[in-house]
């Protein structure tokens, strides 16, 4: 995946306490499979009522209810800090449990399980998603450094958002009404809402700048959202034809388009940029859209 993105100096220092302090809770005499016996027990006590006993995502609640909690065994995960497709590291689904996921009925863990009941779940999730037992996680994306937000970059992220087609999903405005809304489903036939920026203030994979910027490089895995690195590498040429946009924008908002891709670098002032350099285009181009999407929410 990119090798361009600079990881964030904060984020690395917060992995690396989090990972110290998951050493620091752990007695010198448990072993792996004394963590597996305390994470089996957390999970039937907080998770298998939805998860399933073997994680298959068929819980007495989730039945009962209607919704289709995460199918663990088949190792796709949403929110993740790696490539599109990858296994999380242990940090993201300890990160799921401690938080949640706003807007579903995964609820945060925070308060209710210790630091060492969460981490030991996390490794019985693994237990029960066989992909772990062949591969590895790799290494989280690199996140660049967060560029403020302004007037200008807001509006550089609406363009985007039309440009990377956002709105086929999630509608012009935000308001998850985009044409083809009705008809998303996930990676197992599920019906699958596309996001209301202007109703739900929270975001499943976390609110913070940060963890939208992540998901926009990670996408979701299981569900239609997919990884934006490449196309935010986009050249005038490739996003030059508006025969796309007719239909769904006015003359107006067309001109605005159409004057923020003249401005935009071609394909061989792209490819003669550094790789540094290259960088910096998609993620002053990622940023702008993450601040145009906190100002839909209202964040």
């Amino acid at each position: 995946m990119r090798s361009v993105q600079v990881f964030v100096v904060c984020f690395a220092a917060v992995a690396l306490a989090a990972i110290a302090g998951a050493g620091a809770t752990r007695n010198s005499g448990e072993s792996e499979s004394d963590d597996l016996e305390l994470g089996k027990k957390v999970y039937a006590g907080s998770c298998e009522e939805c998860h399933g006993a073997e994680g298959h995502g068929d819980g007495p609640k989730a039945r009962k209810l209607g919704f289709h909690p995460r199918r663990f065994n088949l190792g796709s995960f949403k929110c993740r800090c790696t490539e599109s497709g990858a296994l999380p590291t242990d940090e993201d689904l300890y990160r799921i449990v401690t938080r949640g996921m706003s807007g579903t009925p995964m609820q945060p863990h925070e308060k209710t399980l210790s630091e060492a009941e969460r981490r030991a779940v996390v490794q019985y999730v693994k237990s029960l998603t066989p992909r772990f037992a062949s591969e590895q996680p790799p290494v989280c994306m690199r996140l660049s450094n967060p560029i403020p937000s302004s007037k200008e970059s807001v509006s550089e992220g609406k363009q985007i958002y039309r440009l990377l087609s956002c709105w086929k999903c999630h509608g012009k405005t935000g308001k998850g009404d985009g044409p083809a809304a009705p008809g998303l489903k996930d990676d197992w036939g599920n019906p699958i809402r596309a996001y209301n920026f202007t109703v739900m203030k929270r975001l499943k994979c976390g609110t913070e700048d940060a963890d939208i910027y992540r998901t926009m490089l990670t996408g979701m895995n299981g569900t239609p959202m997919p990884s934006y690195v490449a196309a935010l590498g986009f050249a005038r040429e490739s996003v030059a034809d508006m025969t796309a946009f007719q239909s769904a924008f006015d003359a107006a908002e067309l001109k605005e388009l159409q004057d923020y891709v003249a401005h935009q670098p071609d394909e061989a002032a792209i490819k003669a940029l550094s790789a540094p350099a290259r960088d910096e285009v998609v993620d002053k181009r990622a940023w702008s859209l993450v601040h145009y999407l906190k100002s839909l929410t209202g964040n």
